[in-house]
C-alpha cells in the first residue's frame, strides 16, 4: 500500500458537478413562474445558478449571523480531501457596519471578486436582522 502522501486524488470538474445537481438536489425549491431557488450553504443569493452554487464551485463563501458580528466561512479548494481543514471561518466585527463591510469587501475581492456584490448584500441583510433583534431585546 502506498503512503498517504502518494495516494492520487481525483477531483471532478465543477461544470460536471453542476450538470449533475442543477435540476435534482435536496436543496432545490421550485417556485411560481418557473423560478428556482436553492438553500445550500455557500449560495449567497439562494438562486439556483452555477455562479452562486455552493455545491458545484470549489471556492465557496458563506455569510451568516454570529454573536453580535458577521461570520464568514470560506472553503479551501486544496484541502478538499481533509474535511477538518476544508472550511475556514472568520468573524468580521467593527465599530460600525461600514468598517465591517469594508473589511468584508476587501476579503471577498481577493478570494472571489465576482461575488463581492452578493456578499455585501448578504452581510447587509444579516446586519439588519441583528439590529432589529437587538432593538427588540432592549425594548
Amino acid at each position: 500500500m502506498a503512503p498517504k502522501s502518494q495516494v492520487p486524488t481525483h477531483t471532478v470538474p465543477s461544470q460536471l458537478v453542476w450538470q449533475l445537481v442543477k435540476n435534482y438536489n435536496c436543496f432545490l425549491h421550485k417556485g411560481l413562474n418557473g423560478s428556482q431557488f436553492s438553500a445550500e450553504r455557500g449560495n449567497l443569493y439562494n438562486v439556483n445558478s452555477y455562479k452562486y452554487s455552493g455545491l458545484a464551485n470549489e471556492k465557496t463563501l458563506h455569510i451568516e449571523a454570529g454573536d453580535e458580528n458577521i461570520s464568514v466561512t470560506r472553503s479551501h479548494p486544496k484541502h478538499v480531501n481533509r474535511p477538518a481543514q476544508h472550511k475556514g471561518q472568520a468573524n468580521k466585527k467593527g465599530k460600525n457596519f461600514r468598517n465591517t463591510s469594508r473589511k468584508l469587501s476587501k476579503d471577498v475581492s481577493t478570494y472571489r471578486p465576482d461575488l463581492k456584490k452578493a456578499a455585501l448584500a448578504r452581510a447587509s441583510a444579516v446586519n439588519k436582522s441583528q439590529r432589529t433583534t437587538a432593538a427588540a431585546s432592549t425594548a
